[in-house]
């Protein structure tokens, strides 16, 4: 478990060890599914799904597309979003004509997309289609996860401080720019330093972990009271909320009346009908 966070650690944003190279997946557009793959006795991978036919881009996406380049050479300093919002005013002046023109190209390579579709689909089977159903899903609760990450860091939460060992190994990280199998063998060696670490050091690093969450079970108090005043209940009210609400937040979420425990009443018995004579 402790070289599984060691592994998250080294290769998260807060420790700058990013290993990706120019020309990663990430800057590729794609749409559709993708091929999914399995491993097979020789462990070589085999598709189990075959790839489906890629659909066309709409007339905007089209134009946007090949102007893309141009517009990212005429303002080099610009953003990706940047750019995007400059497609989007060249959109707005193009002619009709070109965009009548536009719309057909797509219109008949959208024909082609649906007959190769229809084919697809008719060849997959049930397994395969388990598949990518399950696929679909693990995107959909993946972007689900991404926008709630992005909106609670929006909102302001507090981070979640590292535990001993984690904050061991950030002091003592490896440098920047290594291959994912020197990372591998850094990590190896942090967990046989930290198992023939003093007893006085390591104690160092469990107080210092043990003060850091002190520090940030208050911040989450406060902040989960001021996010139901805001009435952002939705910001705080999930399964990996660390602290329940305090008593000013419930105070705040019911309007300014505080709730008061009270007895549970007993549900009065039924009367049984008097026994016949």
């Amino acid at each position: 478990m402790q070289l599984n966070a060691v592994a998250r650690l080294f290769y998260s944003p807060r420790l700058l060890l990013s290993t990706r190279q120019p020309g990663s997946l990430s800057s590729v557009p794609s749409c559709g599914l993708h091929a999914t793959a399995t491993l097979n006795d020789a462990g070589t991978a085999t598709k189990s799904v075959p790839e489906k036919p890629k659909r066309p881009m709409n007339t905007y996406i089209r134009f946007a597309q090949s102007i893309r380049s141009s517009l990212a050479s005429a303002n080099p300093q610009a953003s990706p979003t940047d750019i995007s919002k400059l497609a989007a005013v060249k959109w707005q002046s193009l002619d009709q004509a070109t965009k009548a023109k536009l719309e057909e190209e797509y219109k008949r390579e959208q024909a082609v997309w649906l007959q190769k579709n229809a084919k697809y689909l008719s060849q997959l089977t049930d397994a395969q289609k388990a598949e990518i159903k399950l696929e679909r899903q693990q995107r959909n609760e993946g972007k689900v996860k991404r926008e709630q990450k992005r909106m609670l860091k929006e909102l302001g939460r507090p981070k979640r401080p590292m535990n001993a060992y984690l904050r061991f190994c950030a002091q003592n990280k490896p440098a920047p720019g290594l291959s994912k199998e020197d990372n591998k063998m850094q990590m190896k060696n942090l967990g046989m330093q930290w198992k023939r670490l003093p007893e006085g050091e390591r104690e160092r690093y469990t107080k210092e972990a043990e003060a850091e969450m002190k520090r940030y079970q208050e911040e989450m108090k406060v902040w989960e009271d001021k996010m139901l005043a805001a009435e952002n209940v939705i910001a705080v009210r999930k399964k990996n909320v660390l602290l329940p609400p305090s008593p000013a937040s419930v105070k705040a979420k019911k309007g300014g009346i505080p709730v008061v425990d009270s007895a549970p009443v007993a549900k009065p018995k039924k009367p049984t009908s008097a026994a016949r004579p």
